[in-house]
């Protein structure tokens, strides 16, 4: 994400939900700069049922890409309603997709 951020000067904001069931996670280059974004776009399209949930990828400090746990990752609205809101404050986002 970081790396997206700095080349357009945009902010991307994608949520995912946790195979474990804990709290949805809201990925951005300031809470998760080294995720993919396409693998992190790969997980939020993942609806249970339709697609198979999916681990995250991330880079290490010498640029390779890794999974970044071994969970495994699904559509960010299936455990919780996008905060759109919420998101709207924080990062003065003006669409959503």
């Amino acid at each position: 994400f970081l790396e997206a951020f700095n080349r357009t000067g945009r902010i991307l904001n994608i949520m995912v939900s946790r195979s474990d069931g804990r709290e949805p996670m809201l990925l951005n280059y300031l809470t998760s700069p080294h995720v993919l974004v396409w693998s992190a776009s790969r997980a939020s399209s993942a609806v249970p049922g339709v697609f198979a949930s999916c681990q995250l990828w991330a880079r290490d400090p010498q640029g390779r890409e890794v999974p970044l746990e071994e969970l495994k990752f699904t559509d960010g609205c299936v455990d919780s309603d996008l905060p759109k809101a919420r998101l709207t404050e924080l990062f003065n986002v003006n669409f959503f997709v």
